[in-house]
């Protein structure tokens, strides 16, 4: 239980801008959603469609900015999903007691001698740190996760269970008798800070540069990132894409479980549609669907 006084103190740590109407001496128990409102909880109104459940009998709405809510208490923001859900993991970690500054590698772990962990990072079971590793704080990684070679894993990032971070790339010589060698790889892997990999994703290191993940970028599981591949700031990877050798996803750009060709550049901020193929470069700030993906919208 905690009073809207303490919310708002956690709103203002954040440095989310909100207005607030109501009693902030109101004592809260928990959260719910706007559908199956629980008593004296706080919850959300996204849009429009939450005048459907009404505000009646609601203790606490965070609600989006240009909403009307009628509500005993209301938080308006332009940043309400934000604000609802760090407050959601705000509050069950206070009912938990877990806490970030926790450091624990779980059983059957195995860290290697040349691994350089962080402040307070969080490793599960059976995992594999091998080679020369770097992870920086508050960094947390999940169970079944293989991380080899040359990695360098910044602060605030998240490593879901059953991830294969830096084996080599698929690549190969091959003489006149179509007999394949396969070529070593001696690049690494560069994972920037407030990275979140999905589980059972795959990501190759580089062959002789390192293969690049951006700061704040996010991938939804079972996404497939080969080597030398460049991944800008903030970009989405929704579940399924496959990223072949060499491409170059930029900034703001969104992939929707699509394929990108190798050697191929998303421009920043475009979009490829679900399902795409993408075997020529994609501009920015386009829609591009359909296989192979053509432009459908230009943006600004």
């Amino acid at each position: 239980m905690m009073r809207i006084e303490e919310i708002l103190r956690f709103l203002d740590e954040r440095q989310i801008e909100y207005s607030f109407q109501g009693d902030e001496s109101v004592e809260v128990e928990g959260y719910s959603s706007l559908k199956n409102y629980k008593k004296n909880t706080f919850t959300w109104a996204k849009n429009e469609k939450a005048y459907e459940f009404g505000f009646q009998g609601k203790l606490l709405v965070i609600a989006q900015e240009g909403l009307m809510v009628d509500a005993e208490n209301v938080i308006y923001t332009r940043e309400s999903k934000l604000a609802f859900f760090s407050l959601i993991e705000y509050v069950a970690m206070q009912a938990s007691g877990d806490s970030d500054s926790k450091e624990c590698v779980g059983t059957g772990t195995v860290i290697g001698p040349d691994v350089k962990l962080g402040k307070n990072v969080r490793i599960g079971a059976n995992c594999v740190l091998q080679g020369k590793i770097t992870v920086g704080d508050n960094t947390r990684i999940w169970h079944n996760v293989t991380i080899l070679n040359q990695v360098s894993i910044g602060k605030d990032c998240e490593i879901q269970s059953g991830c294969v971070i830096g084996h080599d790339g698929f690549a190969w010589n091959e003489n006149e008798a179509h007999e394949k060698t396969m070529i070593k790889h001696f690049g690494g892997i560069e994972i920037e800070d407030e990275v979140y990999i999905g589980p059972n994703c795959v990501i190759d290191r580089g062959e002789i540069d390192n293969t690049l993940i951006g700061t704040g970028a996010k991938i939804d599981a079972n996404c497939f990132l080969a080597h030398n591949v460049i991944v800008g700031r903030n970009v989405l990877l929704i579940t399924g894409c496959k990223l072949y050798g060499s491409s170059d996803i930029g900034d703001n750009a969104y992939i929707a479980s699509a394929t990108v060709r190798n050697q191929c550049k998303v421009g920043a901020g475009a979009f490829v549609g679900i399902g795409s193929v993408a075997i020529k470069d994609v501009p920015e700030h386009v829609v591009v669907t359909g296989v192979p993906a053509r432009i459908m919208k230009k943006g600004e």
